[in-house]
C-alpha cells in the first residue's frame, strides 16, 4: 500500500510539474521577431522581438541561446554620461498584462561570435530561458541593414 501511495504522488507531482509548464507556455505570446543582415566583417549580431506576458503571474525572463551563435545575452541600450552604452541585463521581470519591445537603442538579444553571417530571407531560431525552467523556442527573419 505505501509502494502505491508513492507511485500516485510521484504520477501527480509529475502530472502538475507538466501542467504548470503548459499553463507558462500560454502565458508568453512572442511576435514581430526579427535578426539584422550580419554587418561584413563582424562577429555580432542582434536580435528583436516583442513579448508579452498575457497571464496573471509575473514572469522573469533569466536569458536566451540560439545554434546560430556562440554566445547570446539580454541587453539593454541605457544613456550614462551623455553616451549610449550596453548592458547585459541578467534577468527581466515582466508583470502580468505587460508587453516588451526588443528594439534598437532598447532591449535586444546580444549574439556574440556569430557562426555565419546572417543574410536577409534567412531564419535564426531563438529559446528564450525563463525562471521556472519553462523555455520558449522562436523563430526571428533576418532583415537587412539599410
Amino acid at each position: 500500500m505505501r509502494t502505491i501511495v508513492i507511485l500516485l504522488m510521484a504520477v501527480f507531482t509529475y502530472s502538475y510539474g507538466v501542467y504548470a509548464s503548459s499553463a507558462v507556455a500560454a502565458e508568453i505570446e512572442v511576435s514581430a521577431a526579427w535578426v539584422k543582415e550580419s554587418i561584413p566583417g563582424t562577429e555580432n549580431g542582434a536580435g528583436y522581438f516583442t513579448i508579452t506576458n498575457v497571464g496573471t503571474n509575473e514572469i522573469t525572463l533569466i536569458g536566451a541561446s540560439t545554434n546560430s551563435a556562440r554566445a547570446t545575452e539580454v541587453h539593454q541600450h541605457i544613456l550614462r554620461d551623455g553616451m549610449m552604452r550596453m548592458k547585459r541585463v541578467p534577468e527581466l521581470a515582466i508583470a502580468p498584462s505587460e508587453t516588451l519591445v526588443f528594439q534598437p537603442g532598447g532591449y535586444h538579444l546580444m549574439l556574440f561570435g556569430v557562426k555565419k553571417p546572417f543574410r536577409e530571407g534567412e531564419q535564426v531560431e531563438f529559446t528564450l530561458k525563463f525562471s521556472d525552467g519553462y523555455q520558449r523556442t522562436f523563430t526571428a527573419e533576418v532583415k537587412p541593414i539599410r
